[in-house]
């Protein structure tokens, strides 16, 4: 035997061949040849003539290609290699359902196929399903045991075995255990690239449908099936509660007043009324930080839409504007954690509900964790975003003359307004200090005139201080489901009702090809912010930047 492509040459010893096991063994030492130089063979097609005499008659004179790929001479996820695929007289499988599986790797490996003739609970017999094949095999119960072992082995074959890339034995179950393992770490393992690897790595062909209903089959072995998990769900969220005592909202913001996320309030505004300009506006009334700044915005939109108030009875102007909202939102008008949720749940979305679930738990938790390390490593007494607001608001208090009216007002003059801030009240006649929690560029005029610290006057929750508070809390761990309280016992201080069986939703398999929208993440970034100058009032710009002369 021959190896061709510039590479060492194997020479197999002159014997006479006279059964099919002498070819075995030397196709298997060819191909521990092969395994040894596949590195510089690699994505190559090493052909091989090899010529079997007897009685100086040749009997077959075949030429294959083989792959020299390790994963193409490396066989299934048994892990064994080719010289392993091998039985014996005597040899014990645990029960009749691995030796099955057994059967069905050495076919796919050795490239016959099987023909079941018998298989019952306590025997099992098989042979090659080309006709005139002697290969045959009888595997029996042992008595007193639940094991089986090989009682007759008709070892040699004389057929040709399978000639192309389909093979009977390659069913949905053997798909499914021979992905198990990759499923187990990636549930997003696709169908396409199934197809590809198990060609790749057992040299078979399988369909589409074969493979996507393989890693169904896999999902549900390793994770469950979706009707287990909402089997589940109420003692899961029983678990949650008894390691996470307490509501968070209700906890740590008691006070806390509730308000639309911008992005979908102007979404809606958007396509409601399809105008750019009114979108601009509606912008502009957002951040209006007096009602009379809003009202004069709404008089712009409603000249250019009577539709417009129409809309504000459906989404009140308390909900979603800086100058009404009841409460302070700190300069944050969109939900930014939606981006993080959004993307948990997508990468979790193949699995059963609870284990999505985990899959969640187990990201915030990571999260926690990368926020507590680092918080710890700030020296700063703000958050660098709060650092930065106020060393803009530093810069453009420059520009301000400052009065003093007494220990705790000041009045800050400009070209255009006279504001008055109370450093007492943390309180500026524009509002941007009640309204983002930060000092303005007024108030800084006023702080850094009496020799004070601006940082230090910026709301509790921007300190670095708060911020390591915030994530100090730790998401404790949910035991195995093997430690759940089983259905029907009840609960402790009001807790789930454990009884309730909750079942997964009906849902109905539409024709053709399943069309998902996928939400990319870009579409969540936060809306610019809109400049607004403290000088002139015009808006795209600061007063540091602004050219009107003073």
């Amino acid at each position: 035997m021959v190896l061709l492509d510039e590479h060492p040459v194997l020479e197999l010893p002159d014997v006479n061949w006279r059964s099919n096991r002498h070819f075995q063994l030397a196709f298997e030492a060819a191909n521990a040849y092969l395994y040894k130089f596949s590195s510089p063979l690699m994505s190559k097609l090493v052909f091989f003539r090899s010529w079997i005499h007897m009685d100086d008659r040749v009997l077959i004179s075949s030429e294959s290609a083989l792959a020299s790929t390790d994963s193409a001479l490396v066989s299934n996820n048994n892990g064994l290699a080719s010289s392993d695929y091998s039985l014996v007289i005597g040899q014990e499988f645990p029960d009749v359902e691995t030796c099955r599986r057994t059967l069905k790797d050495i076919a796919i490996a050795m490239r016959f196929e099987i023909r079941t003739v018998k298989s019952d609970r306590s025997r099992f017999i098989a042979k090659c399903s080309k006709e005139g094949c002697p290969w045959r095999v009888h595997v029996a119960k042992c008595p007193g045991v639940s094991t089986f072992s090989i009682r007759t082995l008709h070892g040699e074959h004389t057929c040709e075995g399978v000639r192309n890339l389909h093979h009977q034995q390659a069913s949905v179950g053997w798909v499914a255990r021979s992905v198990e393992a990759r499923i187990r770490d990636n549930p997003h393992y696709k169908p396409k690239d199934i197809l590809q690897d198990i060609q790749e790595q057992h040299g078979v062909a399988v369909s589409y449908m074969q493979a996507w209903r393989g890693k169904e089959r896999s999902m549900a072995a390793v994770h469950g099936t979706y009707e287990e998990g909402y089997r589940l769900l109420p003692a899961y969220c029983e678990q949650i509660r008894k390691a996470n005592p307490g509501k968070a909202v209700e906890t740590h913001f008691p006070n806390a007043f509730h308000g639309f996320c911008l992005r979908y309030v102007s979404e809606n505004f958007r396509d409601e009324f399809k105008n750019a300009k009114l979108v601009n506006i509606f912008w502009n009334a957002v951040y209006a930080l007096t009602s009379v700044e809003f009202e004069k915005k709404v008089s712009e939109m409603v000249e250019i839409s009577q539709d417009v108030i129409q809309w504000f009875q459906h989404f009140p102007p308390r909900l979603w504007a800086l100058a009404y909202f009841e409460g302070v939102r700190y300069g944050h008008f969109s939900l930014g954690i939606t981006e993080l949720l959004y993307k948990w749940a997508l990468d979790g979305h193949e699995l059963p509900i609870v284990q999505m679930m985990e899959h969640i738990r187990y990201q915030l938790t990571s999260w926690f964790n990368e926020r507590r390390a680092m918080g710890m490593g700030w020296n700063s007494i703000l958050v660098p975003t709060a650092e930065k607001c106020i060393s803009e608001a530093i810069a453009d208090a420059r520009c301000y003359q400052v009065l003093r009216a007494n220990e705790v007002e000041f009045e800050i003059v400009s070209t255009e307004r006279t504001n008055i801030v109370d450093i007492r009240n943390r309180e500026c006649s524009c509002r941007r200090w009640q309204l983002y929690g930060l000092p303005c560029a007024h108030a800084a005029a006023a702080l850094i005139s009496c020799g004070q610290n601006a940082h230090v006057f910026a709301e509790p929750c921007f300190s670095v201080v708060s911020y390591c508070e915030t994530y100090s809390q730790v998401i404790n761990l949910i035991p195995d489901k093997n430690f759940w309280r089983e259905n029907g016992e009840g609960t402790e201080g009001g807790g789930a009702k454990l009884d309730i069986t909750v079942q997964p939703p009906k849902t109905r398999r539409p024709p053709g090809r399943p069309k998902r929208m996928v939400l990319h993440i870009e579409s969540f970034k936060r809306p610019k912010r809109v400049v607004q100058c403290g000088r002139c009032h015009m808006l795209g710009h600061s007063q540091k930047k602004c050219a009107k002369q003073i």
